[in-house]
C-alpha cells in the first residue's frame, strides 16, 4: 500500500486498440494462461490450487479478498462476516511485525481460515534499519525516503543486497531465514499461499520521480536481481507452497522480473474516477502485456461493483481493498458489500472450492449389506488430484481407519472389504483443503437392538400421564384464518389453541376441506422439526390446507412442537429461542416429571384426542409425519396412542437415547453425550420413558421411514434400533448419500426421483 495521490497515468489511446481480451470466451481466455506454476517442485495443495484459479475462477468469476491490519490476523475478515453474514474468500496477511515478540506467526490464525475453506495470501511490508550503519538504533522503515510522507525512509541499498558479504546481505538472510521458518510452518500444514512480495516496486521512477519503497531504490535491474535472490532463497532452503505474484504500475516493463518468475500480474489502483467503476483499462493493459497471466487486483480503495466488472468484460482474478480506512468507508459501505458479496459473479469464502469434484458410490443401491457380504466403495474425480486423498472409515459413528489413497484414474476403489458384524458404516474422503465426500452403508442392521432396555413401568407411567390428560376439561379456542387464494371456498383453516397438561397449551393450524361430510376424512397431522426460531419450526397455513387437500381430502393439522404462539413475528420467535426455549431439548433430562419431552409429548395426545372430535374424521386413519423432531413425534404418538394407523417418518430424533450405552451415538438429542454432569443413574431414571425405540413396540402403525447413512445427528443405528421392535408394516429406504439435510448437488435429482417423491405418493395414497 503506498498511501498519497498516486500520479495519473496518461495512456495512450493507441494501447486499447487490442481489444482481443474482450472477444475471447472464458474457455479461450484459460488457455493462454500458463498450464504449470513457475516452481516444478510445488506441492500438491499449491498446485491444486493454482488449477482452481486458472480453470474454475479466471474469466468466470472474481474472488472476494481483503487484507489484515498491517500484519498476522482476519479483522477486516470479520468485520466484513458482520456486515454481510458472509466471509471474503481471501484474507492478505502481512509480515511487516514479524520482529514483535508478542506475534505468533506459528498461531492457528492461517490454517483456521484455510481449513475453513479461504484461500491464504501473504505480502510483506519488508522494514530494514533506516540508520546508515545499517543497526536498529534509529528504527526501521520499509519506505524510501521519496515515499515516507514526512518520516523517515531507508536507503538501503537492494544492490548490495544481493552481493555475498555485505552487511545488507546479512540482513536480508536473517529476514528471509525467519520468512522461511513461517512458510515451512504453513506448507507441512497443506496450506498454499499466494505471495505477493516487493509490490509496487517502480513507484514513480519511470514517470520522473522515485519509488516508493526502499527495495526500489537502486532501479529496476537491481530490483529484479532482488526479486530473483528472495525467490531461489524460498524454493533452495524448501518452500515450494507458494503461488508467486508480481505488482505491476504499467509503465515498468523494464521491472518486470519474467514469465519464468511470476505466476500471477496484480495491479494497485486507487483514486479511480467513477465509484466502483472496473479499472477496465489497466486490466486490458495488463491483459494485453502478460497474456499468459491472471490479473489481480490486489489493493484499491473503491471496490469495483460485480456490475461493472461484468459489463466491461474485466473479470480480475480477485479484489482486495486495502484495509482502514478504504475497506468501510462511505464508498464501500455496508450496503455495498452486502450486495457485491451477494452478486454470483463474487466468490465468497463459502463458495470457494479448490478442490476437483469427487463422488462416492456403492456397489450396492440400497446401503443394506448382509454380514460377511464384499462391500465396495469406489471413487470418481473429473480431475486426477496433485495429493493423495485422506480415508476416514467410521463405524458406528466411530473413527476405526484412517489412510491415504492417489488414484491413478479418474475412476478408483476407495474401499473393498467384508465385514462380519451388524454396524453402520460411514466413508470420508477428502483433499487436503477440501470438503469431504462421504458414503454410508449398513451391515445386517435388523441386529440393531436399542441401548436401553424397556422399564416394567413403561406404559403404567404413560397410562398415568393419559389419565391426568383426560381429567382435565377440554378447553378449545379457535381462530378462522384467510387461506390462499387458490384454495378460497375449497377449503377451511383456522388457529387452534387447546388446554393441555404442562407449562403450554397446545397450539396448531387445522385445515379441511369446506364441505366435508361426517365420518368421511382421514386425519393427517403434521409435526415439526426442531428447532424454535426457523420458519421449518412454525405452523404454516399454506402447507396445513395443502395437507387438506391430499388424497381425497384430510382433516389437518399443522403443530408446533413447543406451543408457542403461530403467525407472530421474527422477534417473537427468536426471543423464545434465546430465553426459556434456549436449548430446550436439554432441559431437565434428570426427572421424567418434568423432562422437555414429556410436555411435547402430551401436547401431541391432547391434539390426537381433538382432532378424533372433529365429525369430519372417518373413524379409521390417522396418519402422523415428521422430519427429524417431528419424526420423533410421530413415533411417540404412535406408541402411546393405538388410533395412530400410519407415521411418516425422515430422518427421525429421539430414537436409541441410550445408544451411548451400547457404544455407538445415540439418536438427537444425544442427551448421554450432553449431559456429562448428571450421573448414569439420573439419565437412566428418565430418558428410557422417552425413547421412541422403547414406544415404538406398542404399536402396530404402518411405518414409511427414510434414514440418511451418513447423518450423524439422527444416525443409522438409532433409527434401525427403533424399527426393529416395530410390529407393523413397515417401508424403509436407506439414502447412502443422506446426512441430516436434504441432499443437494449431483444427488439431488436421484434423491427427488427415488425417495422424495415416492414419499409423497405413499402419503397420497394412503389418504385417499
Amino acid at each position: 500500500m503506498m498511501k498519497r495521490i498516486r500520479f495519473i497515468v496518461i495512456l495512450v489511446s493507441s494501447v486499447f486498440a487490442i481489444t482481443a481480451w474482450a472477444q475471447q470466451t472464458p474457455s479461450s481466455a484459460q488457455e493462454q494462461i500458463q498450464p504449470q506454476l513457475i516452481d516444478k517442485e510445488a506441492t500438491g495443495a499449491t498446485r491444486q490450487l493454482y488449477r482452481y484459479l486458472r480453470e474454475e475462477v479466471w474469466g468466470k468469476q472474481v474472488l472476494s479478498g481483503c487484507q489484515a491490519r498491517w500484519d498476522y490476523n482476519t479483522t477486516d475478515a470479520d468485520g466484513i462476516r458482520e456486515r454481510t453474514g458472509k466471509y471474503p474468500a481471501i484474507n492478505i496477511f502481512d509480515f511487516q511485525h514479524f520482529r514483535q515478540r508478542n506475534l505468533n506467526y506459528m498461531g492457528p490464525t492461517a490454517k483456521d481460515w484455510n481449513d475453513a475453506g479461504g484461500i491464504v495470501g501473504f505480502i510483506w511490508h519488508w522494514s530494514v534499519p533506516i540508520s546508515t550503519d545499517l543497526s536498529p538504533k534509529e528504527g526501521f522503515a520499509f519506505y524510501s525516503p521519496s515515499g515516507a510522507q514526512g518520516r523517515r525512509g531507508t536507503l538501503f541499498s537492494p544492490r548490495r543486497a544481493v552481493q555475498t558479504g555485505t552487511p545488507e546481505n546479512r540482513i536480508i538472510n536473517e529476514n528471509l531465514d525467519t520468512i522461511v521458518k513461517y512458510f515451512l510452518h504453513y506448507q507441512q500444514q497443506g496450506i498454499p499461499i499466494l505471495w505477493r512480495p516487493f509490490h509496487e516496486a517502480a513507484g514513480n521512477s519511470n514517470r520522473g520521480g522515485k519509488a516508493w519503497f526502499w527495495w526500489g531504490n537502486d532501479g529496476a535491474e537491481a530490483f529484479k536481481q532482488l526479486y530473483l535472490y528472495a525467490q531461489r532463497y524460498l524454493m533452495d532452503r524448501g518452500v515450494h507452497n507458494l503461488i508467486y505474484i508480481w505488482t505491476s504500475e504499467l509503465d515498468d516493463d523494464d521491472w518486470y522480473p519474467g514469465d519464468q518468475y511470476v505466476d500471477i500480474v496484480a495491479r494497485d489502483q486507487y483514486h479511480q474516477a467513477s465509484p466502483h467503476g472496473s479499472f477496465k483499462k489497466q486490466f486490458d493493459l495488463l491483459r494485453q502485456k502478460y497474456p499468459t497471466k491472471m490479473c489481480a487486483l490486489a489493493e484499491c480503495d473503491c471496490v469495483p461493483s460485480a456490475e461493472t466488472m461484468q459489463a466491461d468484460d474485466a473479470r480480475w482474478l480477485f479484489v482486495a481493498p486495502w484495509t482502514v480506512p478504504f475497506v468501510f468507508s462511505e464508498q464501500n459501505n455496508d450496503a455495498f458489500w452486502r450486495k457485491f458479496l451477494s452478486e454470483r459473479l463474487v466468490l465468497t469464502r463459502d463458495e470457494v472450492n479448490r478442490s476437483a469434484d469427487y463422488r462416492l458410490e456403492i456397489d450396492n443401491p440400497s446401503g443394506v449389506y448382509g454380514k460377511g457380504q464384499r462391500v465396495v466403495v469406489s471413487g470418481h474425480t473429473n480431475v486426477l488430484p496433485f495429493d493423495s486423498l485422506l480415508v476416514r472409515v467410521h463405524y458406528n459413528n466411530s473413527l476405526r481407519r484412517e489412510f491415504r489413497i492417489l488414484p491413478s484414474s479418474h475412476d478408483f476403489v476407495v474401499l473393498d472389504e467384508k465385514v462380519d458384524t451388524t454396524c453402520a458404516v460411514m466413508v470420508e474422503m477428502k483433499e487436503n483443503a477440501g470438503r469431504p465426500e462421504s458414503i454410508g452403508f449398513v451391515v445386517s442392521p435388523e441386529g440393531f437392538r436399542p441401548g436401553y432396555d424397556e422399564p416394567a413401568d413403561l406404559m403404567s407411567y404413560w397410562e398415568v400421564q393419559k389419565r391426568l390428560l383426560k381429567a382435565l376439561p377440554m378447553q378449545v379456542k379457535t381462530t378462522p384464518l384467510d387461506v390462499p387464494a387458490q384454495h378460497q371456498g375449497k377449503y377451511v383453516c383456522q388457529d387452534v389453541e387447546i388446554n393441555c397438561l404442562g407449562p403450554a397449551p397446545v397450539r396448531a393450524y387445522m385445515a379441511k376441506p369446506a364441505k366435508a361430510k361426517k365420518r368421511s376424512l382421514p386425519i393427517i397431522i403434521l409435526c415439526r422439526a426442531a428447532g424454535v426460531s426457523g420458519q421449518w419450526c412454525r405452523c404454516q397455513v399454506d402447507e396445513c390446507v395443502r395437507n387438506a387437500a391430499l388424497g381425497n381430502g384430510a382433516l389437518s393439522l399443522d403443530i408446533n412442537a413447543h406451543g408457542m404462539l403461530n403467525g407472530q413475528t421474527d422477534d417473537y420467535y427468536r426471543m423464545l429461542e434465546g430465553g426459556m426455549l434456549c436449548n430446550y431439548y436439554d432441559h431437565n433430562a434428570a426427572d421424567r416429571e418434568t423432562y422437555y419431552f414429556r410436555g411435547m409429548y402430551l401436547r401431541l395426545l391432547r391434539a390426537i384426542e381433538y382432532m378424533t372430535r372433529q365429525p369430519e374424521w372417518d373413524g379409521r386413519r390417522i396418519m402422523v409425519i415428521g422430519e427429524s423432531q417431528g419424526g420423533g413425534q410421530a413415533v411417540a404418538a404412535a406408541g402411546l396412542d393405538n388410533r395412530v394407523t400410519a407415521i411418516v417418518l425422515n430422518v427421525p430424533a429421539m430414537q436409541d437415547l441410550g445408544g451411548a450405552r451400547a457404544g455407538r451415538r445415540s439418536g438427537w438429542p444425544q442427551p448421554i453425550e450432553s449431559h456429562q454432569n448428571l450421573s448414569q443413574e439420573m439419565l437412566d431414571a428418565t430418558l428410557p420413558y422417552f425413547d421412541g425405540a422403547l414406544l415404538i413396540r406398542h404399536s402396530r402403525a404402518e411405518i414409511y421411514c427414510e434414514m440418511g447413512l451418513i447423518d450423524t445427528t439422527c444416525p443409522p443405528s438409532s433409527v434401525w434400533a427403533s424399527l426393529n421392535g416395530a410390529h407393523g408394516r413397515k417401508t424403509v429406504n436407506c439414502v447412502p448419500y443422506r446426512t441430516h439435510a436434504w441432499p443437494s448437488g449431483t444427488w439431488r435429482q436421484h434423491w427427488e426421483k427415488n425417495y422424495y417423491y415416492p414419499r409423497l405418493a405413499f402419503i397420497e395414497n394412503y389418504l385417499k
